[in-house]
């Protein structure tokens, strides 16, 4: 099985490399490598073989999003998550889309009430160097993550 998001090198930040076989996956994909960047705590969760592993994601949010572009959403995307993430003590690892288009969304995320962060608190989902393309059957993009 092809890994979900990869952490890259990064001298001042979170990077992490997103790849997918559809939009909607490499967004399912982002949210959960930006959580897992950190490693949140939560006693609903243990680690398995390097990440963070949750039998239940009993926390729902919904997000609705018109964005500009593609790029634009999926920022718009994950900054509304990590908005939730800080405004209630949570951790999202899924989420399930009812509409998915280049500029606009409406989604559920899901996930579990956490104690704080292994790793460190994401500040700001950057758009510096972030495209998103499609190379034959693969999606793939890069994100930076202010910290």
């Amino acid at each position: 099985m092809e890994k979900r998001f990869e952490v890259l090198p990064h001298i001042a930040d979170i990077k992490i490399r997103v790849r997918a076989k559809s939009l909607e996956e490499l967004f399912r994909n982002a949210l959960f490598g930006m959580f897992q960047a950190v490693e949140p705590r939560s006693s609903l969760c243990v680690e398995v073989n390097g990440l963070i592993t949750c039998d239940e994601l009993p926390v729902n949010r919904t997000i609705s999003i018109i964005s500009y572009d593609r790029d634009t959403l999926l920022v718009d995307f994950l900054s509304e998550a990590l908005y939730f993430s800080d405004l209630h003590n949570e951790a999202y690892f899924d989420c399930t889309f009812t509409n998915l288009s280049d500029t606009q969304l409406t989604a559920t995320i899901l996930g579990v009430p956490i104690e704080g962060f292994e790793v460190v608190e994401i500040k700001a989902v950057t758009y510096h160097g972030l495209h998103i393309e499609q190379k034959d059957s693969t999606w793939e993009v890069e994100i930076i993550f202010d910290i």
